[in-house]
């Protein structure tokens, strides 16, 4: 079943009704089909706005080219400073854990999943520290991040979700758009659970996003977005994050590879362990035996 599958005109009729009307409470923050719809409806009003939506041609395709960097630190919303308090409405549930976070990284723990070479999962994809790069084509938008050499594609061919009993979450999600002039306009589902950053809140694996993405200045890319998540969320979150590009002009975007050198494991009581060469328990990576019938590469 495709998601943006045709509806009766009541349905869509108490869709368009409700849209921005997000209750901030805790049991409609638990509707996951009525939060999904409003993801959902959201995409298509910008849609219906921008007279459809259009697939563009080379000639019309904006110029995003050069290498980019995410302004404003690793806080999901660049307003509020590092360390501080999330400007999300979060449910108690994950109010909870999230302070519970925060007191256990006073006392030194802290485990991310990042550190053990997994990727950084989406929407915290969007304000990672590493070099990105725009690949715009007709068809389709690659979005590359130097950060374990991760590619996020944006399919602008008019396609729809991947059906529904064949989607599953990923760690960058499912995401289709289309083009309003110059601005790329994104929905994007099916994602795996995860946290906005080290020191910010969780999110479920039913969190969705709409984005605007459009180039605001010679030097400046925007990303306006608008997360929705039932089980985290008590009502959708609006953040604008930025992307400016890097001057150098010779600057490219290297091939990432984390377990090269990586000895990270996660301790009994939560925290990060770091394994260093020589120490006890580190494992050196062009040593190891990796298929049947091989031996260690000598040293």
């Amino acid at each position: 079943m495709q998601v943006f599958s045709p509806r009766t005109a009541a349905g869509v009729a108490i869709i368009i009704v409700h849209i921005f009307l997000f209750l901030p409470h805790t049991a409609a923050a638990q509707d996951y089909e009525k939060w999904y719809k409003q993801s959902e409806q959201h995409f298509l009003e910008l849609k219906q706005k921008a007279g459809g939506g259009a697939t563009l041609t080379w000639n019309q395709l904006p110029d995003w080219t050069g290498i980019w960097s995410h302004d404003g630190g690793t806080r999901f919303d660049p307003r509020i400073p590092n360390y501080s308090p999330t400007s999300a409405k979060l449910t108690p549930e994950y109010r909870a854990k999230f302070e519970k976070k925060l007191a256990d990284q006073k006392r030194g723990i802290e485990w991310d999943h990042l550190s053990y070479c997994l990727p950084a999962g989406f929407p915290r994809w969007i304000t990672e520290p590493f070099l990105r790069e725009f690949i715009v084509r007709p068809e389709e938008v690659w979005w590359i991040n130097e950060q374990q050499s991760e590619v996020r594609r944006i399919y602008t061919d008019g396609r729809g979700h991947v059906p529904e009993d064949e989607a599953y979450p990923t760690w960058t999600g499912d995401s289709i758009g289309f083009w309003d002039g110059d601005t790329l306009v994104v929905h994007t589902i099916n994602n795996k659970e995860g946290q906005y950053n080290r020191g910010q809140p969780d999110y479920s694996d039913k969190v969705s996003t709409v984005e605007r993405i459009r180039k605001v200045g010679a030097d400046v890319i925007e990303d306006d977005i608008t997360v929705y998540d039932p089980l985290s969320l008590v009502e959708p979150w609006h953040v604008v994050n930025r992307y400016v590009r890097v001057k150098t002009p010779d600057l490219r975007i290297n091939m990432w590879s984390c377990e090269e050198n990586n000895n990270v494991v996660k301790t009994p009581d939560g925290s990060t362990q770091f394994i260093l060469k020589g120490e006890k328990g580190y494992k050196d990576p062009n040593s190891l035996i990796t298929g049947p019938g091989e031996t260690p590469a000598a040293k």
